[in-house]
């Protein structure tokens, strides 16, 4: 009888020692707390006269939600966990926490009580809203905590709720800042673990800058021109910061990395070109945010010497080749003929200004004759939208505006503008036109009217010193652009791994549309056209060669107004996109 009571003693006393030596387990006490902000500053957040933000100057704290949470892991039988979470905040930015939130005892909705973190048991402090929504008074938020219990681990996370319905949580918007939780947790037995968390509440957006594009600026007397940040801003706008804080800053594209600063740590306000630099020159503009955030844009400027500032050296003269529309011809051959001497030369090729200066050392005499051709990149500003122009002006339904669209628009250089210089255009845009790819014209040339083409015009100028300075000056004309569309386009692209697709033009239209390609060899190409419904139009299939193409999607495939869809394979190459018929 003596040994069963010991034994009965012993059971009960065994599970009531391993109860009193059960903890329970804080699973990621460890971890790195950043909230990273991207979003626009709510103004019914933390706004109000006592807050304040040294940084962007408002009365209005920036703000952004942050999970906070702790998991516990509690495998003690029949134990009862007790939660506590303190929240300590650095609301005025001086580097130290000054309030808290106490999950035990928390503030009134809407409120934290300002400057209480010194306080016993961090009563008191100043009631400061952080709840300005125009919202009853039973919808302001205010912080609880809410816990699920999955298995053996309860998680237990920081929340907004409020009274009027206290089902709806939401994550906690908190000021920027550096701030910390602690999290206290007692088990039953008066087991206590704690686990405290540094974290920082910030902004990580960049602002946005949008430059102004295409510049154009002469160079003054004194062989140079300043420019400043502020000449290329479009507007620059930032999540946080005011527009009028942000700080701009410039240079020239490649010159460094990062928000460009001077030696004194101060951001860089211009750039100053100089006659060296002549012809279109990149630039970057950056903006920066007061929490050292920074992006930037590029943009351009084409650097001009219509005032002859910079001259040129003595014995020597410069002859230039640009297009009607005033932009400079890069790569121009010029070359001189006429000596009794000798066979005509090659000078050299014209800047990305499109000048050539020739130099004093160079023979060139009284009453030679200087030429200018160019016949690489034949499709150079040319597309489908410039025959459709020509053909307007054979109908008379929309003539040419300068006599340079006459030239322009006379590819087979005949002298008259009909259809068979549309046939040429499209064997030009077909890549099969064997005829000359640039016509240059003599700019003092005055053409006749109304036709222009009445009598044949200068393609050469002849060297005159009788009347200094000699300033020789072609007027460049792509044959077939009437439009005056000479920019980088698609067949400047340089296929690197496969073949390139382009897009239809024009888009929308009223007539047809031509497709560009790039192929890197010989392929079999495929185009269709199909109605929104997926009726199939039109099919193309050819076997094309290595280099550029320009497939035709025919007018008679356009049967009415309204979207059509386009789709291309070359190899194992696709795309597709909507061309518009109005």
């Amino acid at each position: 009888m003596y040994k069963f009571l010991l034994l009965l003693l012993a059971l009960s006393v065994v599970p009531q020692g391993i109860s009193a030596q059960c903890e329970p387990q804080l699973l990621d006490c460890n971890s790195i707390i950043q909230a990273c902000d991207l979003t626009p500053n709510a103004t019914n957040y933390w706004n109000e006269l006592g807050w304040w933000d040294n940084s962007n100057l408002t009365h209005d704290l920036a703000e952004t939600k942050i999970e906070l949470s702790i998991a516990v892991r509690d495998t003690c039988l029949g134990d009862t966990l007790s939660v506590r979470c303190l929240l300590f905040l650095d609301l005025d930015g001086n580097g130290s926490q000054e309030t808290v939130v106490d999950s035990d005892n928390p503030p009134a909705a809407g409120m934290v009580n300002f400057g209480n973190a010194l306080n016993p048991n961090y009563s008191g402090g100043t009631p400061r809203a952080f709840d300005q929504r125009p919202v009853p008074a039973n919808l302001f938020w205010r912080f609880a905590l809410k816990n699920t219990v999955v298995g053996d681990v309860a998680s237990y996370k920081l929340h907004w709720v409020n009274d009027a319905a206290p089902g709806i949580a939401e994550l906690p918007e908190l000021a920027y800042g550096f701030h910390k939780v602690r999290w206290i947790v007692t088990n039953s037995a008066g087991a206590v673990k704690t686990c405290e968390k540094q974290f920082q509440v910030k902004d990580c957006k960049a602002p946005t800058v949008v430059c102004l594009n295409g510049l154009s600026v002469n160079i003054m007397p004194t062989k140079l021109i300043t420019l400043w940040a502020s000449d290329f801003l479009q507007y620059g706008e930032d999540n946080v910061t005011p527009a009028n804080l942000i700080k701009i800053s410039i240079r020239k594209s490649g010159t460094g990395i990062g928000f460009p600063l001077d030696s004194l740590g101060n951001p860089i306000l211009n750039v100053t070109f100089s006659c060296d630099e002549l012809g279109t020159q990149a630039v970057e503009l950056w903006a920066r945010d007061v929490a050292g955030n920074a992006d930037f844009c590029e943009t351009y400027v084409i650097v001009q010497d219509n005032l002859g500032n910079c001259g040129t050296p003595p014995g020597s003269f410069q002859v230039c080749a640009k297009t009607a529309c005033g932009d400079a011809v890069e790569e121009a051959n010029i070359t001189v003929s006429g000596s009794p001497f000798a066979p005509p030369f090659w000078i050299g090729l014209s800047n990305a200004n499109g000048c050539l200066v020739v130099p004093s050392n160079i023979p060139i005499a009284q009453g030679m004759i200087l030429s200018a051709e160019k016949d690489n990149n034949p499709l150079w500003g040319v597309s489908q939208f410039d025959l459709l122009t020509i053909q307007k002006h054979i109908d008379g339904i929309d003539l040419f505006d300068t006599p340079y669209q006459w030239v322009a628009a006379d590819a087979n250089n005949d002298l008259k503008i009909d259809t068979f210089d549309i046939v040429e255009c499209r064997k030009l845009l077909l890549g099969i036109s064997t005829g000359p790819s640039w016509r240059f014209v003599d700019k003092s040339y005055t053409f006749p009217s109304p036709n222009p083409l009445s009598v044949p015009f200068p393609e050469t100028i002849t060297v005159d010193y009788s009347n200094p300075p000699f300033t020789p000056e072609f007027v460049a004309v792509k044959i077939c652009d009437i439009s005056c569309g000479n920019l980088v386009g698609f067949y400047d692209l340089e296929p690197e791994n496969q073949h390139l697709i382009g897009a239809p033009e024009p888009n929308p239209t009223n007539e047809g549309a031509m497709l560009p390609l790039q192929l890197l060899g010989a392929e079999n190409v495929l185009l269709e056209l199909l109605d929104f419904s997926g009726r199939l139009l039109f099919r193309s299939e050819m076997y094309l060669p290595a280099g550029p193409a320009l497939l035709e999607i025919p007018a008679t495939a356009l049967p009415q107004a309204g979207v059509y869809v386009w789709r291309v394979r070359a190899g194992e190459v696709a795309k597709s996109g909507k061309l518009v018929r109005y």
